[in-house]
């Protein structure tokens, strides 16, 4: 995968996009938080408290040490580090324990979720365009992802990459799937 860049973000910064590992895995936990909590503003002690009960979460869960994780992250550079941005990963799951967003054990499952502050910048686009490409590069012929039935935006943006809505979902979201390249 190659890194990539959009128009300054944070404080005239380039947003850059680099592959996740498993040392990532506490970005990826806020992630997650941040994905079911969407529609909330960020308050980092409620985040603190939901990561204090340690509850197991397949989305994040040995992330990276499981065959066929990947994932990319946004970030801009800020003061020497990084300042994340926002988060795009997929997994694959089985029949027997599985997600929302489940369609069929090859086909894996993506998860992206952007800072509040990023939100609108072209970030989301960024990190969709590098997991895709990413995927694609692994073999990866379909993803499938959950977005909850009010998220117009979210639902707007995977439609635009390709992402259909299927008769699969729940009552909270609608389960939609894009077929890669190569398919």
């Amino acid at each position: 995968m190659t890194g990539g860049s959009v128009q300054p973000c944070v404080q005239s910064h380039p947003v850059e996009v680099r592959v996740a590992t498993a040392a990532d895995l506490g970005t990826l936990q806020r992630a997650i938080y941040a994905a079911w909590t969407w529609r909330e503003e960020w308050h980092e002690q409620a985040y603190v408290a939901h990561a204090a009960q340690r509850l197991p979460d397949s989305y994040v869960d040995d992330f990276g040490k499981v065959a066929g994780d990947a994932g990319v992250i946004a970030a801009a550079a800020d003061r020497g580090g990084e300042q994340v941005l926002g988060a795009a990963w997929y997994r694959f799951f089985s029949h027997e324990s599985h997600q929302s967003g489940f369609v069929a054990e090859d086909v894996p499952e993506l998860v992206i979720s952007v800072e509040e502050s990023a939100r609108g910048r072209g970030v989301g686009r960024l990190l969709m365009e590098a997991l895709t490409e990413l995927a694609s590069s692994r073999g990866i012929t379909r993803l499938s992802l959950h977005v909850n039935r009010e998220n117009t935006r979210a639902r707007r943006m995977y439609s635009s990459f390709g992402f259909e809505e299927t008769e699969l979902g729940d009552r909270r979201g609608v389960v939609m799937v894009m077929r890669l390249a190569g398919e």
